[in-house]
This record gives C-alpha cells, structure tokens and sequence, in this order.
C-alpha cells in the first residue's frame, strides 16, 4: 500500500510538473506554489543545513511532491531507523503537531557519495531519473583538516556523480550546490561569480587515482597554495568544474558564510552539532576555553541557520522565473548591520555567567588577540597547566583523566579558526537582494533571506541558550545548583587574584629597592594623615 501510495503520488506530481513545463512561461506567484507538485532530491539530510532545509520545505511548501533523500547506513542502523530518528527531533516538532503524516512525503534511499552511482541501486536510479526535477547537494565533509584526498573524493568528485545523475533527468529545473562562501577567501571582495582556480580540478581527480597517500600529504601544501585548508580549496574546485564541465545543466551555487544557530525558525538559538561558532560557545560556557587568536574589530559573518535555508530555497525560484544568469548566490551577512568578533567577545561569556551550564570548571571568559605570541604564552599558563593540574588531581582521586586531552582538542579546534577570525571579507550580494525585491511581501515574511535586520545581542544570546539546550543537552529550568556553582567560582576567582596580587607585590617589595623605598614612603604618609585626622575633626 505504501507503495502504491508513493507510486500515485510521483505519477501527479510528475504530470503537475510537466504541464508546468508545457504551458511555458509558470504562473507560479508565491515560492511555495512555484515548489507545488514538484519532487526533489536533498543529499546531505542528517548535516546541520541538510535537516533544516528538509523541515523548511515540508512546512512552507506543504504541496511540494516527494522528498528524496540520499543517506546511508551508519553503525548498523539502517537509512529507514536513521530517518526516523532524525525525524524525532524537537527540530521536526511544528510538523508533527500541524501534519502528523508528514514522513509519506519523505522516502530514504541509499547512498554513497564515495560509492559509483552514489551508491545507488539501478532501481533507485531510474526512480529518480523519472520523477527528480529539483537537486539540493548540500553533502560534504566540513572538517578543515581533512585529508586532500578524502576531501576531494567528498567535495569535488561527489558534486560530479551528482551532476552526472542530473544529467539524466529529462524533467530536471536546478541543481543546487551548497558550496561556502569562504571558497574563495584568498580574495579580500568576493562576488557573485566562479573563480577560475591555480590547479585544475581534472587534473587533481586523476592524479588522485594513482598517488600515494603519504606522497599526496606531502605536496598537499603547494597544491593550497593561499588557501588555508582543503575545505575552503576542495569548494572552490567544485565550483569551477560544475559551471566548467557541466555548463548545459541549470546549475545554481548558494554560498554561505559561517552558518550558526536559527535566528526564528523552527526553533530560536536550534543547533545540534560543534562546528564552527558552536564549538567554541560550547568551551566558553564550561570554562575551557579563554582566549583564541582573532580581531575583535573584524567582521563575524555568522549566517543563522534558517536565513541561509531560506536564501537556499528562493535562490530557485528566482533562478527560474526571473534570471537564468543569476546562478551564484552569496548567503552572508551582508555590508550592514555589522557583527564582530568583539561583539561575541563580551556577549558570551557574559550571558553564561548569568545563565551557566552544567559542570562549570573555570569562571567563562573570553577574549581574542591578535598577538600569536601572546596567545601561545597564554594558551600555555591559561589552559595547559590548569589542565594537566586537573588532570593531576583526577589521577590522584583514581578517576580517568580528560582535561590535557579536551584542552588539545580546543587548541586544534581554535587553530583552524585562526584565519577566519583574524580576517574580515566582503561578499557582495546582489542576487540575494534582487530576489527579495522579488518577493511578495509574505513570502519575505515566509522565507525571510535579510540579515539586515537580525538584532545581534538578541541572537548571540538564543545561540548561547540554543548550546545549552540542544547541543549540550541540558535542561533550561535547573539553573539553580549552576548559578550557585558560578558565584563560588566567582569568589574562588577573586580570593585567587587578592592572593596573586598579594604574591606579586611581595616579591616587588624583595627584589626591587625602589618599590619598597616608595612603599616604605607611602606607608609614613598615610601614618601621619591618621594621626592629623582627631585634630582636624576638632578643629
């Protein structure tokens, strides 16, 4: 029964799509009636952007035609169990309240984008090739320090079997790539255009073929060039080879920056992973992590979530119905309503002394330099040593050691955020504003695409609470044994600066003759002020 149901449900939704195509120019108004009908494919579904876009469209666009989802089995579970769980998430929570059905229009099928076809069986591929006619590629590995060759098989070579799939589809209207806007971050302004890049990607595919892991690490520096990793490197080549090779198939590139919690939607502050800004809010709540290289005076162009989601999902329609030469889209923040890494700097730490999480080792505190010197003397006296006294006092108590291990952890994690905190880029937006001056004014509501109007702190603090809640899993209403455990660690850090002064003004007083000429000074000046006052009161 099920499916025969799918099987319906493909055969309208097909036949809406190709009278669409028929009657030439669509009718469509709204973003949700131009999706109507229409059945899509989203690689990518269990990463961060891939579960909001997929609850994105399912809400907004109620008539949209079947979903497809690429995933494969993980740790013994299957694709079917992996969506289910998936779906359990209080992210999917105003979908099972307004359409409890809402997982027939959801069909898994497994993949592999290291795999060739992705994996897929003959079966699966013909059923795609018949009913597809909208592509989300959002699959990719974000590590930064990934290895050249799993990257490139992931971000490059993936992007191709999809686009060679595309090539396929008789009733195929977009293929979106997901790429970032930092793929092209060896250029202080970034337009909405594909860069040409240093190394073709052909020629890095069939070298991978035959080189040597070891020989590949090797020169996997050179082939960077600029480029500070082979997350930003790998993006770049798939870009430029999909618009290069694959010129014929109607291809759009969204772009956005560094993609944070949701500003409004479906959830405010939702964020389920520790990538990016999400990891370092995580060590600043518990204490673990004070200071990291990076300008406070720079830009921080963290893009919510849903605003990314939403840019994604409008990038199509205004592609199809207004502008064909519109195929990049810059999802950043934009030149107003400027946040930096200064704001995130007092914000922060201040909201977590206030609303602390679990577990608290150290006061939160946070500051970013950009003295790489000073960072390192710091890292070392600030983080390292409390962390191996930790560890030490863990030993002794016959528990297992973490803290050395977490704090190497944190310091690989800030150090591959070194170059984007330190750094400021523009990336024009042209595109994106044209398709919102496009919009109806309730899709504007609807699929709201300006950051403009994002009020910073206000956000900040939902991503704050948003890491307590959902990455960190701890429960909002038992703030109570946490604020006592804050004002404890508040005067333990007070009794240890009185005391670290004290030691400091000692040890002065010892080896420097004029500090305690001047002391010994002070202290007769303020002797004979005491003894003038019972005579001045009297008088």
């Amino acid at each position: 029964p099920c499916k025969q149901q799918l099987a319906m449900s493909l055969n309208l939704a097909t036949e809406s799509s190709e009278k669409n195509e028929l009657a030439g120019q669509p009718s469509f108004q709204s973003i949700s009636e131009f999706y109507a009908g229409k059945n899509v494919l989203i690689t990518g579904i269990t990463g961060f952007l891939g579960k909001v876009l997929l609850e994105k469209l399912l809400w907004s666009c109620p008539q949209i035609g079947h979903i497809f989802a690429l995933m494969r089995p993980k740790r013994g579970e299957s694709i079917g169990a992996r969506l289910d769980s998936l779906l359990a998430s209080r992210l999917f929570d105003r979908l099972r309240q307004d359409r409890p059905d809402f997982r027939s229009q959801i069909s898994p099928l497994q993949g592999d984008l290291f795999e060739p076809n992705l994996g897929l069986s003959q079966k699966d591929i013909e059923l795609l090739i018949r009913n597809v006619s909208i592509v989300f590629h959002s699959a990719a590995t974000v590590r930064f320090d990934e290895h050249l060759k799993i990257a490139v098989q992931m971000n490059l070579e993936g992007p191709k079997k999809v686009a060679e799939l595309c090539e396929r589809m008789p009733h195929l209207e977009a293929l979106v790539h997901v790429s970032t806007a930092y793929a092209n971050c060896d250029r202080r302004v970034v337009e909405e255009a594909v860069y040409a890049p240093e190394v073709h990607p052909q020629k890095l595919l069939d070298a991978i073929e035959w080189m040597d892991d070891d020989v590949l690490e090797q020169v996997t520096p050179r082939l960077l060039g600029q480029k500070p990793n082979t997350y930003t490197f790998t993006k770049q080549l798939a870009e430029f080879y999909l618009t290069d090779r694959f010129s014929h198939l109607p291809i759009v590139i969204v772009r956005p920056s560094i993609v944070g919690a949701s500003w409004q939607e479906p959830l405010p502050g939702w964020v389920d992973n520790f990538n990016g800004p999400t990891g370092v809010f995580a060590a600043i709540s518990k204490g673990l992590l004070r200071m990291m290289q990076g300008d406070v005076r720079c830009k921080a162009d963290i893009i919510p979530v849903d605003i990314a989601t939403n840019i994604i999902i409008s990038s199509v329609w205004n592609f199809r119905l207004f502008s064909r030469q519109a195929t990049v889209y810059n999802a950043g923040v934009g030149p107003g309503n400027r946040l930096t890494w200064g704001d995130v700097e007092r914000i922060t730490p201040e909201y977590f002394v206030c609303n602390p999480t679990q577990s608290v080792i150290r006061l939160p505190k946070a500051s970013f330099t950009t003295n790489s010197l000073w960072c390192n003397i710091n890292w070392l006296f600030n983080h390292q040593l409390p962390a191996c006294l930790m560890d030490l006092w863990m030993y002794a108590s016959g528990r297992r050691t973490v803290f050395v291990r977490v704090s190497n952890r944190i310091r690989k994690s800030t150090r591959s955020l070194d170059y984007f905190t330190s750094r400021e880029w523009v990336f024009n937006n042209t595109n994106v504003l044209s398709a919102m001056d496009r919009m109806s004014p309730s899709d504007r509501l609807e699929f709201d695409c300006d950051a403009s109007k994002v009020d910073w702190r206000l956000y900040l603090e939902r991503y704050c609470t948003g890491v307590k809640q959902y990455a960190l899993k701890e429960d909002l209403d038992d703030n109570g044994s946490a604020r006592a455990h804050i004002r404890k660690l508040q005067r333990l850090s007070l009794m240890w600066n009185v005391l670290l002064c004290v030691l400091v003004w000692r040890f002065t007083l010892k080896r420097v003759p004029l500090a305690h000429t001047m002391w010994v000074l002070m202290l007769n000046l303020a002797m004979s002020l005491f003894e003038k006052l019972p005579r001045l009161a009297r008088s």
